[in-house]
């Protein structure tokens, strides 16, 4: 009888992990790596710019889902960040912007990661 009913616990637990693993899945980490992405941000006569606010924000396949916008860091003094960033298989918007807004807010969607460094330039807003 305890044979028995260690069987039906087994049979029961695998049932019930089947049945969360169908419905969860897999975490979407597994299947992709983070993608290692620089930027360097100039102005338009070719400056760095330092102290620009890089944010991300994944693209949906479709319309009905928005992701959260997330706060990558600031660029450094010679106007370049470095940072891995999950894409899960999607593309990234990227938003490139200053704190006196001195600058025009620019945003990159990236499709390819096999780049080595993506030069981003950003124009003086007119009065500014």
């Amino acid at each position: 009888m305890k044979i028995l009913r260690k069987l039906f616990g087994c049979i029961s637990l695998t049932a019930a992990m089947f049945v969360f693993q169908a419905c969860y899945g897999l975490d979407p980490d597994y299947y992709w790596d983070p993608a290692k992405l620089t930027f360097r941000v100039v102005s338009d006569d070719g400056m760095p710019l330092p102290d620009i606010k890089v944010m991300s924000q994944k693209q949906s396949n479709s319309e009905s889902y928005s992701f959260d916008w997330k706060f990558l860091g600031y660029t450094d003094s010679a106007g370049v960040i470095t940072r891995s960033v999950d894409t899960n298989g999607l593309d990234i918007k990227f938003r490139f912007s200053d704190k006196f807004s001195v600058y025009t807010v620019k945003d990159t969607i990236l499709d390819n990661y096999n780049v080595d460094t993506v030069e981003i330039v950003l124009s003086r807003v007119h009065g500014a």
